[in-house]
């Protein structure tokens, strides 16, 4: 009996041990509340990173283009200035058409890819003038690039003239004949021409905003009637571009908003 009454005395009681299982249970769950906190840190730290990355790199290629740029257009085909259309459509005949949401940039079509040091312009080869003697003479080569805003995400799209010949037909010849290059160069140019090239810069953009100015002045009425005013940004010489990009949580965002004037130093 004695024994027995010892050993009651040396164990612990029901109540004792659901206390001892509260407490643990407290601490795995500031534990696990801590654990959780620091998770949630980490990916909004990380989403804040990968914001900053996207807004930098869009801004920054949209900086380039726009300093390269001849001039501001209203839309991706006028008649005058370019063939080029977008073709990702299955009618041919569909064209880009500004709007706030819409960057359409008329340039010169270079040798090299954009941001390249060693770029030169492509000249024409037209018949009466010899390129190497006369290459400054020659038409220069045009091309748009496209900065649109499509299901959260910001693309930038680049496309070529029609490879038209001096009398507007498809022209069928050696590259060497249509480009003022040697034939491996006006080959591997030839390349970049007949395909249009499409990047995505930023995922999860909310906002993409153009505003477009003659020197400080906003230019007016440059979204009221794109259809009817096809040169009404030929005196803007300077763009104003807002950018908001969010994580997919939607917990984070950010945005910056940038001045460009352009210089088309080419």
């Amino acid at each position: 009996m004695r024994h027995t009454q010892r050993f009651r005395e040396s164990g612990f009681t029901i109540a004792e041990l659901a206390m001892v299982m509260v407490i643990i249970a407290m601490i795995v769950g500031v534990f696990s509340q801590m654990l959780i906190s620091a998770n949630q840190s980490a990916s909004i730290s990380k989403a804040r990173v990968d914001i900053n990355r996207s807004l930098h790199i869009s801004m920054d290629a949209i900086e380039t283009d726009v300093r390269q740029t001849l001039r501001f257009k209203v839309s991706g085909y006028d008649g005058y200035d370019t063939f080029a259309k977008d073709k990702s459509f299955p009618d041919s005949m569909q064209v880009w058409t500004y709007n706030r949401n819409t960057l359409i940039l008329l340039q010169y079509a270079t040798t090299m890819g954009r941001g390249s040091d060693t770029r030169e312009i492509v000249y024409l080869r037209t018949p009466g003038f010899d390129c190497e003697a006369n290459k400054t003479q020659q038409p220069k080569y045009k091309k748009i690039v496209i900065y649109f805003l499509k299901d959260g995400y910001l693309h930038r799209r680049t496309v070529y003239n029609d490879w038209i010949d001096t009398y507007g037909n498809l022209y069928t010849g050696a590259p060497a004949n249509y480009f003022c290059m040697n034939s491996t160069d006006a080959n591997k140019f030839k390349i970049r021409v007949r395909y249009s090239a499409d990047s995505i810069l930023a995922t999860g953009v909310s906002e993409f905003k153009v505003d477009y100015y003659e020197g400080d002045v906003l230019v007016a009425d440059q979204y009221s009637a794109p259809a009817t005013s096809l040169r009404v940004l030929d005196a803007a010489n300077g763009i104003k571009v807002t950018l908001k990009i969010q994580s997919p949580s939607g917990q984070v965002s950010d945005s910056q908003t940038l001045m460009i004037r352009k210089t088309n130093n080419l």
